[in-house]
């Protein structure tokens, strides 16, 4: 199957989801299912983390959240891994002081350095799905920052370009293949939900919007 058949039938499943339930079509015994994405509810390998920085929105906006993701890192650190981005070698170091004084066993987490925009990895980070054999494979759709929505606090467009790259760079990283969708179609991983059997549910206002579907 070919990636434009591929995104294809990807969007037709998107398009159903948002039909009203009496237009809903059921899937045949003829639909050939390339990839599978588990379920959110499925146990998991870990997390990943965009850690705030200040590059882009200022100090007072990195320090008004930092303790969050600390807090998140230290619930998440007992039962799985954890995957820090941050956004380059001096934000690193600051984070590892940050979660040293928490006393924060660091055996469990590991890091990654690359530029970001925001701190949303739910949106523009990777989609793990697997093959038919079962093998890992990430999704790498575009991001424009929710429409190129402006910023409530500067009144200025939010830069995407950053962490649009970010799950071809992990995919990268991880030695994962990559299907490249980001000329086909822009989604947001927040706007998804899969049950891991078939069904999807998507949010309208994010997959059927002409700022980042047009038409």
């Amino acid at each position: 199957m070919t990636k434009m058949n591929l995104t294809l039938l990807i969007l037709l499943t998107i398009f159903s989801s948002c039909q009203k339930e009496e237009n809903i079509d059921e899937p045949t015994n003829e639909t050939e299912v390339m990839y599978i994405m588990p379920a959110e509810t499925e146990i998991h390998e870990g997390t990943w983390l965009q850690w705030p920085h200040h590059y882009q929105y200022g100090m007072a906006y990195r320090n008004s959240l930092d303790a969050t993701w600390v807090s998140m890192t230290k619930e998440l650190v007992s039962s799985e891994k954890v995957h820090i981005i941050a956004y380059n070698q001096t934000e690193k170091d600051r984070i590892i002081s940050l979660l040293n004084t928490e006393s924060i066993l660091l055996t469990n987490v590991d890091f990654k350095s690359y530029k970001t925009d925001d701190t949303w990895i739910r949106d523009n980070g990777p989609i793990y799905v697997r093959d038919k054999k079962g093998n890992l494979v990430i999704e790498d759709w575009g991001f424009n920052g929710w429409g190129n929505k402006i910023d409530d606090l500067t009144g200025l467009l939010i830069q995407s370009k950053n962490c649009n790259k970010i799950p071809s760079k992990i995919a990268s990283d991880q030695e994962i293949t990559k299907i490249d969708l980001n000329s086909e179609m822009i989604n947001e991983g927040g706007s998804v939900e899969i049950d891991g059997n078939g069904t999807l549910m998507a949010c309208k206002s994010s997959i059927l919007n002409n700022n980042r579907n047009p038409g």
